[in-house]
């Protein structure tokens, strides 16, 4: 996995919750927010892995194999393999989040 390089940002906030909020609920917010996305996109490649009873790489074959053109299962493939993408991208999102709460 290719490692991302951090940067530091300066976040201006209003004063009174300069007071209540630290670095670490921000991070931890973040992390909430990759998890939901990463969650997500999974649960939506996990109903297109029951509808055709495959896993996306498997269901990629098949259709790139097939003689006769199934635009249905075309379409499938295109909106699946974006689940597939965002999935994994948020998940590495998350887990260098993780980093930066350590």
């Amino acid at each position: 996995m290719k490692k991302t390089a951090s940067k530091e940002i300066k976040i201006e906030l209003p004063g009174d919750l300069v007071e209540i909020v630290s670095r670490k609920e921000i991070i931890a917010m973040l992390l909430d927010k990759a998890l939901s996305k990463a969650e997500y996109l999974g649960s939506r490649c996990r109903e297109f892995e029951e509808k055709y009873g495959t896993d996306f790489i498997s269901f990629k074959k098949k259709v790139e194999e097939t003689q006769e053109e199934n635009f249905k299962d075309w379409d499938d493939l295109i909106v699946w393999e974006g689940y597939e993408l965002g999935h994994k991208e948020w998940e590495k999102k998350y887990e260098e989040l993780k980093k930066c709460s350590e």
